[in-house]
């Protein structure tokens, strides 16, 4: 839920701690215009690739389709060509042909089965922060300050103290939240974002329970993109953390839902936005 402004129905780039494919929002107030949901820059895209031939077709198609038939009925794959010097080029031919298709099924299924990390535009190492997971959590690799991470598929620059930020946010969100503190998360969140945390919240209280949360940690994050549109500076950090999340009900107190004493693990990618001159905000959020 939420936005992520040009790219709101654009899926964001895999990265190592959330490598699958991440769906895109599916409750969103931005509008859906033409446009918005072509694929992001460096992120893996089929579209358009039509099978395992994609747009090859045209005389190439029918010659091998027709080939194919004769084949079946019984003539070969170019059994019209008749007997002598014409049956030998057809041999020749037909063994070209299916060294040709063969090394190219081969090489599209290569293709296919390689994942593209976030930033594989920028080249090698790209703009992730996964080659130094520290061991007591956290962020991986970090800039040195004054200095920054391009983001995959666009300009922005991410420094140090923006990851800082968003790490604090997470815990901040997470216990506002807890404390169904609606004052301090508009302090900490879009007016969008607050809609559906509130609605949630809400919810809870029509039930008569209440969500605690508690002992929220980061153990790895890595950027997925980042960019800048319009004066706004959008970041889409993918966040592995562990908390207590527990479900008890509002006069007695009694657990409902989750463990006291067991802290669970949550792996979700968190979209930032900060105005030219502002701070950093909770755009959207979507599990990996």
């Amino acid at each position: 839920m939420g936005s992520r402004g040009a790219r709101t129905y654009q899926a964001p780039p895999p990265t190592q701690t959330a490598p699958g494919q991440v769906g895109p929002l599916q409750r969103s107030t931005t509008p859906n215009t033409p446009g918005m949901n072509q694929a992001t820059p460096g992120a893996a895209s089929t579209v358009g690739r039509g099978g395992l031939f994609g747009q090859r077709g045209g005389f190439m198609g029918g010659l091998l389709g027709a080939g194919l038939i004769g084949a079946f009925l019984g003539y070969g794959l170019f059994g019209g060509l008749g007997g002598g010097f014409a049956s030998i080029l057809g041999l020749l031919l037909q063994i070209v042909l299916i060294v040709v298709i063969a090394r190219f099924a081969i090489r599209a299924f290569q293709r296919r089965s390689q994942p593209v990390p976030a930033g594989a535009a920028q080249g090698a190492g790209g703009p992730s922060l996964r080659d130094a997971i520290p061991p007591v959590g956290g962020y991986g690799q970090r800039p040195a300050t004054g200095g920054g991470i391009p983001a995959g598929g666009g300009s922005a620059r991410i420094e140090a103290g923006d990851f800082d930020a968003f790490e604090r946010l997470l815990g901040e969100i997470q216990t506002a939240y807890g404390e169904e503190d609606i004052g301090r998360l508009r302090t900490l969140a879009t007016p969008e974002m607050v809609d559906y945390l509130s609605e949630e919240l809400s919810e809870n209280v029509s039930r008569g329970v209440v969500n605690r949360i508690d002992q929220v940690k980061l153990l790895q994050g890595d950027l997925a993109e980042a960019w800048t549109e319009r004066g706004t500076t959008y970041a889409t950090v993918a966040m592995r953390y562990a908390l207590v999340d527990v479900t008890v009900e509002r006069n007695s107190g009694t657990v409902v839902e989750g463990e006291p004493d067991r802290p669970v693990e949550v792996t979700e990618l968190w979209t930032f936005l900060r105005a030219s001159g502002g701070r950093w905000l909770l755009s959207a959020i979507q599990p990996a």
